[in-house]
């Protein structure tokens, strides 16, 4: 059997921290757990990251960084409606796709795990949602509200369903994802 490679052991010790932290919470992961996860010595972890935190800071702006790709793609889409509908729909993809993902990053969020320096280089994340939704308030779709009140209204029905999902289990059904978007669109749509 081939050795594996610096990227594949990479990779396993970031599923092993995303699994540990989505079992145990942040507070329970530890070095060794991690390690003995991902089927490597406690010294291989050290190879990749500095320490623990570097592990948490690390692994949680490479998924929140992935996560916002898939959400701002949706800034192609011609119609601002068709925008907002698209990142709605591809939040709940990501969550059926990446369960242990989404939750290590709901995780690893509430712990603050980043530093200030770090939490500053992905403020543009929240900026360019901002202007996605200010988008939508200028061409008149969305209603003029508040850009902090529509991500809101928008985001927390959302992350709802997904959490509530995922902690029970089960994939949020698509007819219940589409009946919240309809009835958040009433909420803050212009017409």
């Amino acid at each position: 059997m081939p050795r594996p490679t610096a990227e594949q052991i990479r990779t396993r010790i970031r599923e092993a921290l995303v699994r540990e932290v989505a079992e145990k919470g942040i507070g329970a992961v530890s070095v060794g757990h991690v390690a003995k996860r991902a089927r490597i010595s406690p010294g291989t972890i050290y190879l990749h990251f500095d320490s623990k935190e570097d592990m948490l800071q690390k692994v949680y702006l490479e998924i929140k960084t992935e996560f916002h790709g898939i959400i701002v793609a949706a800034r192609d889409e011609p119609d601002s409606r068709a925008m907002i509908r698209r990142m709605w729909r591809d939040l709940f993809d990501f969550v059926s796709a990446h369960p242990h993902d989404f939750q290590f990053v709901e995780y690893a969020g509430a712990a603050q795990v980043l530093t200030a320096a770090q939490s500053r280089s992905i403020g543009y994340m929240q900026a360019e949602i901002a202007a996605m939704l200010q988008r939508a308030v200028d061409d008149g779709t969305l209603a003029p509200l508040p850009i902090t009140t529509l991500t809101v209204l928008l985001v927390a029905p959302a992350m709802h369903l997904a959490r509530t999902a995922l902690l029970a289990g089960r994939a949020v059904q698509k007819s219940e994802i589409d009946l919240t978007f309809e009835r958040v669109w009433i909420g803050i749509s212009a017409r």
